[in-house]
């Protein structure tokens, strides 16, 4: 036995003589020198490139390198692709015979990888990838298990210290990168755990925009389980991330590689304005609480699918869970996903200063679900409104309580929500749905009493389009495609008090289709009543709502021509109310066209002037062919006033065939009784319309007459003349 041993222990003393000696050879026979004329002329003629490098060093079983760099295609005078400070590998030469890699250390040190993606969309490092060759035989799977059972591999250190991989994309201008990367790894090995520590800066800028420069610091422990996917895992002790004041802290970790499985958690600290000050200067103060998140979720690898068992970010008593199934191996994701949410506005709002005063308070809460159908459109739940209240100055709303119904992103509806607005009670529905682009709306309200001591700013604050040379339709078709909307929508208010407006009632019934802001398309049918009341500054009203414009829209029209002419058709009912616009009945019915509205009925009545309009306002060309009728009642003086022009310039005058016939016939009735002025008037009208020819003095005598009675409409209609006060 001891001979036994004394040769054995020879045999191996002689082996490692004779490995020596090998490596004595090979240095010999490929000293460094010659090792590097050798890859230099790799390089150049199989990879197209140029490499240097200062120095080459064997060590026993081992290489280093040091300042070694590569050149993008052709030569460095192209730019440099990778360079690297120093690379040392060293392996110990006695496991070896044992089958076993050990490898004392790796170092990489200073490494630096430029990737460019060129303009024409290839990378510059393609040329360094051989085409796969589809006709090479594929390794079995007895081979892979024999080939990894043939050794064990160890490491006692791989570090990798300050590289930096840099990306620009020269299509968008983007660049990215990791900056300063740090890896550590300690005790590798394939059958015990090991941990592995990484940090690096994240780099990233749009073209022309704000750069983003983000540190991370991740910490696992990594068990390979002698490459027994299935039983290894990877514990996140930690992952964490900042950015100005934003912190982002993980921990968790991922078991049975075969089919992982996986378990985070984490915060999500430090949001408010400020950090996107570079993207968005001009967001209000805000501040999040921390955020708290989990995933649970198992994947498998051969399906290309995901189940989601739950993801949930929360924020105080407010939060988003879901859960679901994802996939992957399409040609586009697949998903089905239900999802829970509950809002409470009260905690929320502590988020903000940009509401102070708004004073939000009630719960949303939702269920939804969403799969990849319908081009992912297919999005269904509710949303339920549980003691809403909001104060958006002047407007406050209080006990506001519905139910949402979500059947698409396209299909929205509420079949009732109701609450108090400023105090007085309101019941609202409403749908909304999409179809083809064209968005169906029906709105129905009904509200006790309205009162508002001013308009919202955001409206008040509306700007008035430009005045241009164009007409309406060529400014539209110039700012591109307007969107679509059907409309039909019933209204009922009572009492209503609001800037510019009062009236103690207001109906409204609309029915129509291809509506536009410009009303170039517009087709259907518009009807409301007002109960008594009084408009007290007309042009500031309407500019407040582009709807109210169009109601009153033949109003304004005809008092502007009525002013031009210098004829007052709504005279005060004494001084103090002066430039008011009292009414004791006014209703409109109009008919859209093809953006031409017709004035079916018009109809304003006051105590002192009746106004019957009809006609046309064409909202294409904005051009507008109207007739008023309009009778003070102290004189019962009809005058008819013909209106052209545009909407913007709006012309007119008087209409004497149709008022000669209503002066003179008011003569008649009201002022000058007997058969004599009535036989005068008659033949006067006559005249006036053509069916008499003026022959003879009588005759004369009548137009005469016909005529100075026209003058006189100036002196019944003409405004009065507030210097002679």
């Amino acid at each position: 036995m001891k001979k036994l041993l004394k040769l054995l222990l020879k045999t191996v003393l002689v082996l490692a003589v004779l490995g020596v000696a090998a490596l004595v050879a090979l240095r010999i026979m490929f000293p460094p020198e010659k090792i590097k004329a050798i890859a230099l002329d790799y390089a150049k003629n199989t990879l197209h490139r140029e490499i240097t490098f200062d120095g080459l060093s064997f060590n026993l079983i081992g290489v280093t390198l040091d300042n070694f760099a590569m050149s993008e295609a052709d030569s460095f005078q192209a730019g440099t692709f990778v360079k690297a400070n120093k690379l040392s590998v060293k392996v110990a030469l006695m496991p070896l015979l044992k089958k076993r890699v050990e490898i004392a250390t790796v170092i990489v040190d200073g490494l630096n990888v430029n990737v460019v993606k060129q303009k024409d969309g290839s990378f510059n490092f393609d040329s360094l990838i051989p085409a796969s060759d589809e006709t090479a035989p594929q390794e079995s799977a007895q081979d892979k298990e024999s080939s990894s059972s043939a050794f064990v591999l160890l490491a006692d250190k791989i570090s990798v210290t300050d590289c930096n991989l840099f990306y620009k994309d020269l299509q968008t201008g983007m660049t990215a990168g990791l900056e300063h990367l740090n890896v550590e790894i300690n005790g590798l090995d394939l059958t015990e755990p090991f941990d592995v520590n990484i940090s690096f800066t994240t780099e990233f800028q749009q073209k022309n925009g704000p750069a983003v420069s983000v540190p991370v610091r991740i910490a696992l422990r990594v068990f390979l389980a002698n490459l027994d996917l299935k039983n290894a895992y990877v514990t996140v002790n930690n992952i964490s991330a900042n950015y100005k004041t934003v912190k982002f802290a993980l921990k968790g970790g991922v078991k049975d590689f075969t089919a992982p499985t996986a378990e985070f958690s984490g915060t999500l600290s430090g949001i408010n304005n400020q950090i996107f000050a570079d993207f968005l200067p001009d967001l209000p103060n805000f501040a999040l609480p921390v955020i708290n998140m989990k995933v649970q979720a198992a994947a498998d690898l051969d399906k290309s699918s995901a189940v989601i068992q739950n993801i949930g970010l929360s924020v105080q008593d407010s939060g988003l869970t879901a859960k679901g199934t994802v996939g992957w191996g399409s040609a586009s994701p697949t998903y089905n996903v239900t999802a829970n949410l509950k809002a409470d506005l009260a905690q929320l709002v502590q988020m903000t200063d940009a509401v102070d005063g708004f004073n939000p308070a009630g719960v949303i809460s939702g269920a939804f679900k969403a799969t990849d159908k319908m081009n992912g459109q297919d999005v269904s739940g509710t949303v339920t409104l549980a003691d809403i209240s909001a104060l958006y100055e002047p407007v406050t709303l209080s006990k506001t309580n519905g139910t949402i119904k979500i059947t698409s992103v396209n299909d929205v509806s509420c079949d009732n929500l109701s609450g108090l607005l400023n105090g007085e009670k309101f019941t609202t529905s409403f749908s909304y749905k999409n179809i083809k682009d064209v968005m169906n709306i029906v709105f129905k309200l009904n509200l006790d009493k309205l009162t508002l001591a001013s308009f919202p700013q955001s409206a008040a604050a509306e700007e008035q389009p430009a005045q241009t040379d164009k007409q309406p339709a060529e400014t539209a078709a110039s700012s591109g495609p307007e969107t679509l909307m059907n409309v039909k929508a019933d209204v009922k208010v009572g009492e209503i008090r609001v800037p510019y407006f009062r009236a103690e009632g207001f109906d409204l019934n609309a029915d129509l289709k291809n509506v536009t802001p410009s009303m170039t398309k517009t087709n259907g049918t518009v009807a409301f009543t007002l109960k008594p009341g009084a408009i007290t500054d007309l042009e500031s009203f309407v500019k407040e709502n582009k709807f109210v414009k169009i109601l009153l829209l033949p109003i304004t029209i005809v008092r502007k021509v009525a002013g031009v002419l210098n004829i007052d058709l709504f005279p005060a009912e004494n001084s103090a109310k002066k430039g008011e616009i009292a009414y004791t009945k006014a209703e409109g019915v109009y008919t859209f066209k093809n953006g031409v509205m017709n004035l079916d009925k018009t109809i304003f009545e006051s105590k002192l002037t009746n106004i019957n309009a009809q006609g046309t306002a064409n909202f294409g060309t904005s051009a507008l062919d109207m007739k008023v009728s309009a009778t003070v009642l102290t004189s019962q003086t009809p005058v008819v006033i013909k209106i052209g022009g545009t909407m913007d310039n709006p012309s007119g005058k008087l209409d004497v065939l149709n008022t000669v016939g209503s002066v003179v016939g008011g003569i008649l009735n009201y002022k000058t009784p007997g058969k004599v002025a009535k036989g005068t008037a008659q033949t006067a009208g006559a005249v006036a319309t053509g069916a008499v020819k003026t022959t003879g003095d009588a005759v004369k005598g009548t137009v005469n007459a016909a005529k100075d009675t026209l003058k006189g409409i100036g002196s019944l209609f003409k405004k009065k003349d507030d210097s002679a006060k």
